[in-house]
Parts: structure tokens; C-alpha cells; sequence
């Protein structure tokens, strides 16, 4: 069960590079799908088919317009969208309409080969299970007599088992690569030692215009008397110390949150919420560090700076992330100063 939650949080989880990436496949397809609906079409308009003249035109025109869409004006959602429309619309007809049988099985089965790797989880399941409705109510219910005529018996009955066959083994196989593909992409930005993200990671995330919401909040978090503990301890105590400050944030923040070591025993967070609640949060995180016990420490001090955009609304978030590390320093200082310590011993 672990290793399933595991997957699944792989697979939902997202990867700065998702918008470009998607961009690229979708150019990439439309100029695909536009040549090959383009040699189809003068193979229709020769023939004198006229519905398969009809749907390679949209074809043609459709993937025409997504290609412009992503290539020059950098429209993901909507390039998606109509290609997934336009695929559903069209690759339902043929079934339909019957024709060759071998035409109508070569494009359905290609619905589960690309659908997922081309449109991402999401569209990709809903375009499936589409589709595999589709067949079922077509050729296993009452309405199959509506197209009976099309096909031979032996393809009625064998038809869906290929369909459902390919329909299962190329989504797993879809999934199995998009979960490698997403844990090379993740070690990019994932600190070994931690297994927070790095900075590159939350700088990344933090300019995503997505997550540049009026109640966002950054808080900057660092190790008070990590010095003194390598001094003491050993770097495995101070290692030791840093790699609980994600566990603290999580505990406190949710699992979900996004938190990032920034370098040495600086770690950065983004949160939603208001001024106060976070504060109240922050309050018990130091809390909870105090009391933390570990294999070589028994108490873990923390200093942060809050800084939110509603308090802040002319700063960037690159403005917003330096205040809270001012503030941060500030924490710092005052801890020093409380415990009458030299703060170059940190």
C-alpha cells in the first residue's frame, strides 16, 4: 500500500518543466498529425469518400490551429484541449461508420498508445475510458444492431477484447514511463541530504504565476548553533539537526508544503494564509524543535522571518523571499542576544 501512495504521489506530483514540455509535444503532434492527415485527405478526395474527406479536413485544419497555438503563442491548455476534442470527435465516428474493418481497429487502437503520454493523466484516462465505454456499448449491448451490419461476427466479439487488451497494457505501460521520467526529473530538484526540494526548485515554483496569490506567504528558517554543535557533536549532530527542519515544517505545515534548503542550514517555505495563523504555526514548530529528540541531539533551535504579500503587495516574490531572510536575521539575532551568546558561534 505504501509503494502504491508512493506511485501515486510520484505521478501527481509536479514538475517545474510541465508547461514547456507539454508545449513541445503538442507542436510536435500537430505537425504529425497535420502531414498525415494531409496524405489521407488526397487519398479520400481521390477515392470520392466523402465523410472520410470531411474528417481528414478537420484533421488537417484543427491540428493546424494547435500548432499555431502552442508554436507561436504559447497556449498549452488550449492547444490540449482542442486537440483532445478534436481526436475524441473524429476517432469516434469511425467505429460508427463502419468501412473497413482493419481502418476502424488501426486508429482506435491507438487511442491508449499516445493518449496518456500525449495529453498527460488526466485527459488521458478520460479520452480511455471514453473510449472504452464507447466500444463496450457498441458492440456488447442491445445498440450493436445499429452497426451489426458493418462488421463480421468474428470481428464483433474479438474487436473489444483487443481493445480493452491494448487499452490496459499500454496505459501501464504509459504510467511506468511517466513515473521514471518524473523521478529523473525530481533528483534535479530534490537536496540528498534532506530530501526537501533545493533552491531551484522553490525559486522555479515561487516565479510560477499559478502560485503568486494574494494570501502567499514565504518563511525563511535557519539552524541556530549548528557551529557550536559540529564543535561538540560532530557534523553527523548538525547534519542531523538540518535534515529535521523538514520533517518540523511538515509536521506543522502539512506534508504538501513546499519547503526547500536553500543552502547550508537555510531552508525556505511557501504557504497561503493569513499573517497570524502562520505566526501561530511558526510558534509551534520552535516549539516542537525545542522538544525534538534525536540519535545524537535533544533539542534543535530555530530562527524565521515571515514575510506575506498582503502586507508586502509592491514586492516580487524574489522581494518577498529576501524580506523574510531579513527578518530571519533578525530572529536570529535577538536569540543570540537572549542567550548571550557570540552569534558567530552558530
Amino acid at each position: 500500500m505504501n509503494k502504491l501512495k508512493h506511485i501515486f504521489k510520484i505521478l501527481t506530483m509536479s514538475v517545474n518543466e510541465k508547461n514547456m514540455r507539454q508545449l513541445h509535444k503538442n507542436v510536435a503532434m500537430s505537425a504529425v498529425v497535420c502531414l498525415s492527415a494531409g496524405a489521407m485527405l488526397v487519398m479520400n478526395i481521390m477515392r470520392h469518400s466523402t465523410l472520410m474527406t470531411i474528417t481528414s479536413l478537420i484533421l488537417v485544419g484543427g491540428f493546424a490551429l494547435t500548432g499555431v497555438l502552442a508554436g507561436v503563442f504559447k497556449k498549452t491548455k488550449a492547444s490540449t484541449m482542442i486537440m483532445a476534442f478534436l481526436l475524441t470527435g473524429v476517432f469516434t465516428v469511425f467505429p460508427i461508420s463502419g468501412g473497413n474493418e482493419g481502418f476502424a481497429a488501426l486508429w482506435l487502437l491507438l487511442i491508449p498508445l499516445f493518449s496518456i503520454s500525449l495529453f498527460g493523466l488526466k485527459i488521458g484516462f478520460a479520452m480511455n475510458a471514453y473510449f472504452t465505454i464507447l466500444i463496450v456499448v457498441l458492440f456488447y449491448t442491445p445498440l450493436s444492431a445499429n452497426i451489426r451490419y458493418l462488421y463480421t461476427e468474428n470481428f464483433m466479439t474479438r474487436f473489444p477484447v483487443l481493445f480493452l487488451t491494448d487499452s490496459v497494457s499500454a496505459q501501464v505501460l504509459a504510467l511506468s514511463n511517466e513515473y521514471y521520467y518524473r523521478i529523473t526529473r525530481l533528483q534535479v530538484y530534490i537536496d540528498d541530504m534532506t530530501g526537501a526540494y533545493n533552491r531551484k526548485y522553490f525559486l522555479e515554483k515561487l516565479s510560477d504565476p499559478k502560485e503568486q496569490k494574494d494570501n502567499l506567504c514565504i518563511a525563511v528558517i535557519d539552524v541556530n548553533g549548528l557551529k557550536e554543535t559540529n564543535d561538540t557533536l560532530g557534523h553527523s549532530a548538525g547534519d542531523e539537526m538540518i535534515s529535521a527542519v523538514p520533517v518540523l515544517a511538515r509536521q506543522t505545515f502539512g506534508q504538501n508544503v513546499v519547503i526547500a534548503r536553500m543552502g547550508g542550514d537555510e531552508f525556505a517555505l511557501f504557504t497561503y494564509g493569513n499573517r497570524e495563523d502562520i505566526e501561530q504555526k511558526v510558534i509551534f514548530m520552535k516549539k516542537a524543535a525545542v522538544s525534538y529528540k534525536g540519535e545524537k541531539i535533544d533539542e534543535i533551535n530555530l530562527s524565521v522571518g515571515i514575510a506575506c504579500k498582503a502586507e508586502n503587495e509592491g514586492l516580487s516574490t524574489e522581494g518577498l523571499y529576501q524580506a523574510a531572510d531579513k527578518l530571519m536575521y533578525k530572529d536570529k539575532a535577538a536569540y543570540y542576544r537572549q542567550k548571550g551568546l557570540d552569534r558567530r558561534r552558530r
